[in-house]
């Protein structure tokens, strides 16, 4: 392929995209063309470009204005290598562009991957310049399960964790809304896997549609859709919000008043709702790559992964029971993928791989 189709979002207007065949980059010393093979595609992708101003994410890829690139996670595979222990055909797993191709400029190369030393990336949380080379034994399934399930459980896995470290800021109960979505879940199970130890009880929030999916789950111990807060219980409580809708804060913090400790502000999964966060009490934006360095400085990167690796793994099997995996073909399908997940029109039993090349 001579050109190198690329998905542009208008950054002023992020309902005007289209697919864009750009010119195909060269290589130059020192660097190396990926072709892109399938990138997964979830509400974090939309959260990347409602916040791609105001935390960076139009910075990763650049594109001529008023456009930005959605970065994405997923699979390439080296197609021209100036670098001697690259080789065609190797294939890693990372942060790319919904594009065709990228180059990359590796350094730090390890037998299990490299960091993107690209110079505009360098100021840029590391945590999304690593690529890791894939395992030979992956299969095409287990690649679209990871490339949906591994930024996404990164994050619920962090956010645990520095719940945890907090003493869950003293709640008898964590409370998360947009219960459906996968980063949510995650936390669920991290919540459920360790219940013994801390002993908090699991409440989701959730649209009246997806109540029974939730069910399926047994991730939950009680699930209320949006038009039943009055039953949240009246306990000590810490709230994850996913979603972003600031009348949903607002009413739920006024409900429970003196019971709620503390807001984890993360996703933006109904942002078109969303408003000037400051005005709710005791809350604050979790930023994952923010967090990850502590730990990764408290374990060591290595033990950290391991953890981080050997949970995620044991969800993904999990999970699985509950979602099924959606193939979209990039230059065909991703425009309308796209406007659905940015009109909120997702499955959360749905789990979106666009396959590129």
């Amino acid at each position: 392929m001579n050109t190198n189709p690329t998905f542009l979002v208008n950054k002023s207007n992020l309902f005007d995209s289209k697919v864009f065949h750009l010119e195909k980059p060269e290589l130059k010393a020192q660097e190396v063309l990926f072709e892109i093979e399938r990138f997964s595609f979830t509400s974090n992708n939309v959260t990347y470009a409602v916040v791609g101003d105001k935390i960076g994410y139009w910075n990763f890829f650049r594109a001529t204005e008023p456009n930005g690139i959605i970065p994405c996670w997923g699979y390439a595979k080296v197609v021209e290598s100036k670098i001697e222990s690259l080789k065609i055909g190797d294939e890693f797993y990372g942060y790319w562009p919904m594009s065709s191709y990228l180059i990359v400029k590796p350094e730090n190369i390890k037998p299990f991957g490299f960091i993107d030393g690209t110079t505009h990336r360098k100021p840029l949380p590391p945590i999304y310049n690593f690529y890791a080379k894939k395992p030979a034994s992956f299969s095409d399934v287990e690649k679209g399960y990871y490339s949906i399930i591994k930024p996404l459980f990164t994050t619920a896995y962090l956010n645990y964790s520095f719940l945890k470290d907090e003493k869950f800021f003293g709640a008898d109960q964590i409370l998360l809304t947009s219960a459906s979505s996968k980063t949510a879940l995650g936390i669920a199970y991290m919540l459920f896997s360790n219940k013994e130890q801390h002993g908090k009880k699991i409440i989701g929030l959730t649209s009246s549609k997806n109540k029974v999916f939730l069910q399926e789950t047994g991730l939950y111990d009680q699930i209320f859709s949006y038009d039943e807060l009055d039953n949240i219980p009246s306990l000590k409580t810490t709230m994850v919000d996913l979603g972003g809708n600031i009348e949903l804060l607002l009413k739920i913090t006024n409900q429970l008043n003196e019971h709620l400790r503390f807001t984890s502000l993360i996703g933006l999964a109904d942002w078109k709702s969303a408003g000037d966060m400051k005005q709710v009490p005791n809350s604050k934006f979790f930023f994952a790559p923010d967090y990850a360095t502590k730990l990764f400085q408290k374990l060591g990167p290595d033990v950290a992964n391991e953890q981080i690796n050997k949970t995620q793994e044991n969800f993904t099997e999990l999970a699985q029971n509950w979602i099924d995996l959606k193939f979209v073909h990039f230059e065909a399908g991703i425009k309308d993928l796209y406007l659905n997940m940015l009109d909120g029109k997702v499955d959360p039993s749905k789990g979106y791989v666009v396959l590129v090349n």
